[in-house]
């Protein structure tokens, strides 16, 4: 794998700590209480193309990396916490996580059923949570098929890696030279510069956002997120290195930017924001000229 494992995870642990969940505002009226858990697991997904031969093998290579200390879970309650908090800043929320090791050894295609089975297992042991109004959850979502540049068969969070060089002849990812007017997609420098990328990375984020009732644990919405940026790789200014500290770092903010664009789109989409149920869309890709991205 391409990925300095060690070092991305404590990039991402740099973003992640330090930030203070949220707080319920003192209010005449009882706020709501709402139970935020994360079930996504302790690893993150790393799936590159390789060389298409013409056979009937994949043409892509998948792995993943332990990152540490819990922190896709506490990024994962972070962008919930930041989310319920915009619609309804009054309340009380209360934080809890799925201990990574439960979702070891699953298979990827059964973690979501798997994650959320454990969670209301764990929940129906709670007697606390009569106290609650509503709880809200995020496990890992699994996309079957290829779309936007990306491989099927992905899951929960991770980074595509394209190396093959699209539309060009197969010159190679070193030939990538050239700012502007190249073929490829649509993709972001390192320097927050849109430009068209032969090859590129994307991190991702495949989840899903379930709301429960906590009196009965009967599942009341359903929101899927699956949102990922490309990342034009390298930059035809500054070649970005995987093994210097800038661009973990650089990858990291993406990554940790995506994951709080996904999570909070399902909130938003769900039925706690009042505006009822609504029909799960396409896979988006966040624009890469977002200045919030």
């Amino acid at each position: 794998m391409r990925l300095v494992t060690t070092a991305i995870g404590f990039c991402l642990t740099t973003l992640v700590i330090g930030l203070t969940y949220g707080q319920a505002a003192l209010e005449s009226a009882k706020p709501r209480v709402y139970a935020l858990i994360a079930a996504v697991g302790g690893r993150l997904s790393v799936v590159t193309e390789a060389p298409r031969t013409g056979t009937h093998l994949s043409p892509y290579r998948r792995g993943s990396t332990q990152v540490n200390n819990n922190i896709l879970n506490r990024l994962a309650l972070y962008s919930l916490d930041k989310s319920v908090a915009k619609i309804d800043p009054g309340s009380q929320r209360i934080y809890l996580s799925l201990p990574a090791a439960q979702m070891d050894g699953v298979a990827p295609m059964q973690r979501e059923s798997v994650a959320i089975g454990n969670v209301v297992t764990e929940l129906e042991k709670m007697p606390q949570r009569l106290e609650w109004d509503k709880i809200l959850i995020v496990t890992p979502a699994y996309r079957t098929l290829e779309l936007n540049g990306l491989a099927g068969k992905m899951q929960g969070f991770g980074v595509f890696d394209e190396p093959q060089c699209q539309d060009c002849g197969g010159i190679g990812r070193d030939a990538y030279k050239q700012p502007t007017g190249v073929r490829g997609p649509e993709a972001l420098s390192s320097e927050d510069e849109v430009i068209h990328a032969e090859t590129y990375l994307a991190p991702f984020s495949y989840i899903e956002v379930w709301v429960l009732d906590p009196k009965t644990l009967e599942v009341l919405d359903q929101q899927q997120g699956f949102d990922s940026q490309k990342l034009a790789e390298p930059s035809y200014k500054e070649p970005l290195d995987l093994h210097k500290p800038k661009f973990q770092e650089y990858l990291a903010r993406r990554l940790s930017s995506i994951v709080e664009f996904s999570v909070e789109h399902a909130v938003t989409q769900s039925e706690l924001s009042w505006l009822g149920h609504v029909e799960v869309g396409p896979v988006r890709e966040v624009n890469p000229a977002d200045p919030k991205k």
